[in-house]
């Protein structure tokens, strides 16, 4: 819209509403204005908030699948050189297995 065309959309409501009228109906639209604003800004605040969820969501996902773990699980094995449990004790048992026995 250009500036001529609202100025005649003003003086058309002008002329019909009258001065009084015409300043309650601009006090009004000007609070219906601000509250669409500020339900526009907060829908758009809530859809950010859900976007960095589903984020670290997904990326709390892929850090805990099962296959992740095992491979981490198998790559420590190899850098250790053992694959089983800890041979702590000199008869070759797990040190849990030893005091069980105990």
């Amino acid at each position: 819209m250009d500036f001529p065309e609202i100025l005649l959309i003003l003086a058309v409501a002008f002329i019909f509403l009258g001065p009084e009228r015409m300043m309650e109906v601009a006090v009004k639209l000007g609070e219906f204005l601000r509250k669409v604003r500020e339900t526009w800004d907060e829908l758009r605040y809530q859809l950010y908030m859900e976007s960095i969820n589903r984020k670290i969501m997904e990326e709390s996902r892929q850090a805990s699948t099962p296959e992740t773990e095992g491979e981490q699980a198998q790559e420590v094995a190899q850098e250790d050189g053992t694959a089983g449990p800890s041979q702590d004790a000199p008869d070759g048992a797990s040190e849990g297995t030893k005091k069980q026995a105990d």
